[in-house]
């Protein structure tokens, strides 16, 4: 029985492997050919843009150098008629300068005639089109476009009145009715006193328009607003072209005739006229903003210029097209003389699909069919290698440094080697003036240096979870540098956060100093790694400001305060008499500090204390990250450091006792305040171990360690979720769906055990190699069901704004259903790249959470899956009774989602 007859019994036809060779690589020929047609067309495309551009530009730069050309020829004309005595002289006379009133107590008219005529012979002398004489006042003498000068001031004309009030030659463009102008007016001076002023013209003509089109090759159009429009005064086009881009402005008056009226620019737009299409740029005639001078359309044919690169591109596809057709031909003479059936690999190949490498084909043939079988068996011994390898390299990997792994000598706020670079920066000074007091023989100096290294660290630890440069100044000084556009606001919330501290600490209240400008910084030059050099004016105004400023206190200058009046309100500023000089500077006013915003998960964002607690700093003998290398409590050696958090600095470390890598969490300084919230986190630890899951981070241990508090946890060489999101805005769906579900079920494991986990977000989902996902930082988690309420604080929330619900941020009691509500978002920013609630601060987003609907996931991404956009908002409701009840729930709805 033939192969066709046996596929016919079998109730299906199949293609022959041949014709499937055959059409895959036409299929193949076809999508290289057109791969290489579309990336001519676009680069072809773009080029031609880029040419376009090109000469938009350089008949802009011509425009401006023959502008240039007649401003100077003007200024010389000027200068050198003004310089002539003789015409100065007889100007004077003319004018009746200086002269007596007459007989009859009348002073002498001025010989209005006999300054036109000189004008005119001046005029022609240097080429001009138009000469006025001013006199000192700027009222109307003689002009060369009349016979007679009627009695007319051009005081207020703004190039004239720029003129009387400096007194002093000025150029440029000028308006005169409906008609442009190049001018330049001189003051006429005899023996030291101003006789007048002289103004010279050249002016703005189709000639002028049609030269700098010569040289540049495109077009030029000048443009002048009136009461009702715009009025073509000066084009290089021909008179029939020139009225249908009069026309062609009157059909776009709405885009084009406020550029014209303000003065303004326009870039990239198309026109088409006169059978041709443009590409036009309108910019300025004057300086930006000088409406009444109007503005200058540079227009360049597109035509002209694509041309070749479609007589390029034609020339592409017909040679693709040739070589498609006759790779074509090659195959199918290829598919048939190459290829035979293989039906003895079937098997082989079946159970390799399957996952089993183990099968061996073997042949002693030495034609085409023997070459084939050797190299399959090759690919199966590849793959069993391959296969063996990743188990290894996965468990080895564990034991291995971080890659390029440094030891950890300086700061986490020190930024590495930086060149000297000019910087616009806001600077935060502070200065805690207690640690100044007098040194005498009853001074311990280790408890003066202990209290500035427990005031180093809390600086320290607010620079590391903000992102921001710490720099130690002389003294009992710091100064942390904001970059950005919100570098003001972010300064005066820092300036919060640290007075806020200070007063959880009961630490004495610091003076502060607040600039902002231009400076240039560098960081490690000159060989020293840990020098910080800071250049500029801002940093003479800091250190004065520092010097007026009273404890609790934050000045800035006049510039700063009016900056950051629209951003925390003229109400938030007051006016404060410096302790040093008695002057007035502006001030930060009491209860005027901004909202905490934007803050770490562990940041406590509205504290109610009724009275301070003491202080129980642990002792810590070393404050500052950990050297490589270093053996902790003679358990731990510390590997490498693997970054920094609201909380602490995490490391790697090989647990020297059972001889296996994990990740030590050291807690900062100033974190644990006092034993209350010590017994605390150590009873919701217990809790978070109690957690063995697939997709949960193990917690394995509390300590101390030479006075250091630490959480030992598993350690993971992935990346976070957070790292993904910031590479691209949104994960694919399929990879995004697998994600969501691993998280379900992760927090599900956590649930069941009764811990909450209260803080996900993206930055808590690491991501292993082989794709699993792991929950992790259970640093704030807490029983489901306490058996004593209200632990956390009344007022008060743990968190991250933005992925907490309704009854979080309240600090109301939260169950399950709260972490369920921050699966919603994260799934929110995951799938479609955005959040469903947003706002400036805390109380924005909790407004919004109970007053608006959330942002629908199908308008962040309009391809959502409805049944996927449904789970969203399901999770995202504001009443926490109509979301899923358990992440048992939501991983069941999850699973019903196919990608």
């Amino acid at each position: 029985m033939r192969p066709i007859d046996r596929r016919l019994q079998r109730g299906r036809i199949t293609v022959p492997l041949a014709l499937r060779l055959f059409l895959g690589m036409a299929l193949l020929i076809a999508l290289a050919v057109g791969a290489a047609v579309f990336v001519t067309y676009v680069q072809g495309r773009e080029i031609a843009g880029q040419a376009v551009d090109k000469a938009v530009n350089t008949s802009a730069a011509v425009q401006r150098e023959f502008e240039q050309r007649r401003l100077d020829q003007l200024q010389l004309a000027v200068r050198l008629i003004a310089a002539d005595a003789g015409f100065v002289k007889y100007i004077a006379d003319a004018s009746g300068f200086g002269s007596l009133p007459g007989l009859g107590g009348e002073e002498a008219a001025p010989d209005t005639g006999s300054m036109r005529d000189l004008l005119l012979e001046r005029q022609r002398d240097f080429g001009m089109d138009l000469a006025i004489l001013l006199d000192a006042n700027g009222d109307l003498l003689a002009r060369t476009d009349q016979n007679e000068s009627f009695a007319a001031s051009l005081a207020d004309d703004p190039l004239v009145a720029a003129a009387l009030q400096s007194g002093t030659p000025i150029s440029g463009y000028w308006r005169l009715g409906d008609r442009l102008y190049q001018a330049a007016i001189m003051p006429l001076a005899r023996d030291q006193d101003l006789v007048g002023f002289l103004l010279v013209a050249l002016s703005v003509s189709d000639t002028l328009s049609q030269s700098v089109a010569k040289v540049s090759g495109a077009e030029i159009a000048f443009w002048l607003p009136t009461d009702d429009g715009a009025s073509l005064v000066a084009s290089s086009l021909e008179p029939a072209a020139a009225a249908e881009l009069g026309t062609l402005f009157a059909a776009h008056r709405g885009d084009w005739l406020p550029v014209v009226k303000t003065g303004g620019s326009l870039d990239h737009v198309p026109m088409r006229f006169s059978g041709q299409e443009w590409s036009a740029r309108f910019v300025p005639a004057a300086a930006p903003g000088e409406g009444r001078l109007g503005s200058v359309a540079i227009m360049s044919s597109t035509e002209q210029i694509t041309a070749s690169y479609r007589a390029i591109l034609n020339r592409v596809v017909l040679a693709g097209l040739a070589s498609m057709v006759g790779a074509i031909l090659l195959s199918i003479l290829l598919a048939r003389h190459i290829l035979r059936p293989i039906g003895t690999m079937a098997e082989a190949a079946e159970a390799a699909a399957a996952g089993d490498y183990r099968t061996h084909v073997g042949t002693d043939r030495s034609d085409v069919l023997g070459r084939l079988a050797r190299a399959f068996d090759k690919l199966l011994s590849d793959l069993r290698e391959k296969n063996d390898m990743e188990g290894y390299v996965g468990q080895m990997a564990r034991f291995l440094p971080e890659p390029a792994a440094e030891p950890v000598a300086a700061p986490v706020s020190m930024t590495p080697r930086m060149l000297p670079q000019r910087e616009i920066l806001a600077l935060l000074e502070v200065e805690f003036r207690h640690l100044l007091g007098t040194v005498d023989r009853e001074t311990d100096p280790v408890q003066r240096v202990d209290a500035h290294g427990g005031v180093h660290d809390l600086l320290l630890s607010i620079a590391a979870s903000e992102e921001v440069d710490l720099e130690r100044m002389d003294g009992a000084r710091w100064r942390l540098a904001f970059a950005g556009p919100r570098r003001l606001h972010d300064a005066a919330r820092v300036w919060a956060t640290i007075m806020r501290d200070c007063r959880h600490l009961n630490l004495a209240l610091p003076s502060g100093a607040l600039i902002d400008g231009e400076l240039v910084r560098a960081i490690g030059m000159h060989g020293r790694p840990d020098e910080a050099i800071a250049l500029g004016t801002p940093i003479a105004h800091g250190d004065r400001l520092l010097c007026e400023a009273a404890p609790g206190q934050l000045l800035f200058t006049r510039a700063t305060g009016e900056a950051l009046k629209p951003t925390l309100g003229a109400g938030a500023l007051v006016v404060a008499a410096g302790g040093y000089s008695g002057k007035n500077f502006y001030a930060l006013a009491d209860g005027a500090l901004p909202p905490l915003c934007e803050e770490t998960a562990t940041t406590i964002v509205q504290r109610q204390v009724a009275a301070p607690k003491p202080v129980q700093r642990p002792a810590v003998s070393q404050s500052g990250p950990i050297v490589s290398g270093t053996i902790l409590g003679g358990r731990y050696r510390v590997i490498s450091q693997l970054g920094a958090g609201g909380m602490g600095i995490v490391y790697k470390a090989h647990d020297i006792e059972l001889d296996d890598i994990v990740a030590l969490k050291m807690l900062r300084p100033g974190m644990l305040v006092d034993q209350e919230q010590l017994e605390r986190l150590k009873s919701e630890i217990k809790l978070a171990r109690k957690i063995t899951h697939p997709n949960v981070l193990r917690t394995f241990d509390f300590g101390d360690v030479d006075g250091r508090p630490y959480i030992s946890m598993e350690y993971v060489r992935g990346l976070t979720l957070r790292y993904l999101l910031s590479e691209a805005k949104r994960v694919p769906y399929s990879a995004a769906l697998r994600i969501a579900r691993q998280l379900a079920a992760g927090l599900g494991a956590a649930h069941e055990v009764g811990v909450l986990h209260r803080d996900i977000k993206p930055e808590n989902l690491i991501l292993e190699a082989n794709g699993n996902a792991k929950l992790m930082d259970f640093g704030i988690a807490r029983p489901v069901r306490r058996s004593t309420p209200g632990q956390t604080e009344a007022g008060t929330f743990v968190g991250t704004p933005d992925y907490c619900s309704p009854e979080q941020l309240s600090g109301g009691e939260v169950d399950e259903r709260a972490d369920i509500y921050a699966c919603g978002v994260l799934m929110s920013e995951m799938f479609c790249g955005g959040m469903p609630f947003a706002g400036a601060n805390t109380m924005d987003i909790y407004q919004a959470q109970i007053s608006d609907e959330p942002v629908r996931p199908s308008v962040l991404w309009p391809d959502i899956p409805a049944e996927l956009e449904a789970v969203i908002l399901r999770c995202v409701r504001s009443a926490r009774e109509e979301r899923y009840a358990s992440a048992a729930e939501l991983g069941l709805a999850l699973s019903r989602l196919r990608s």
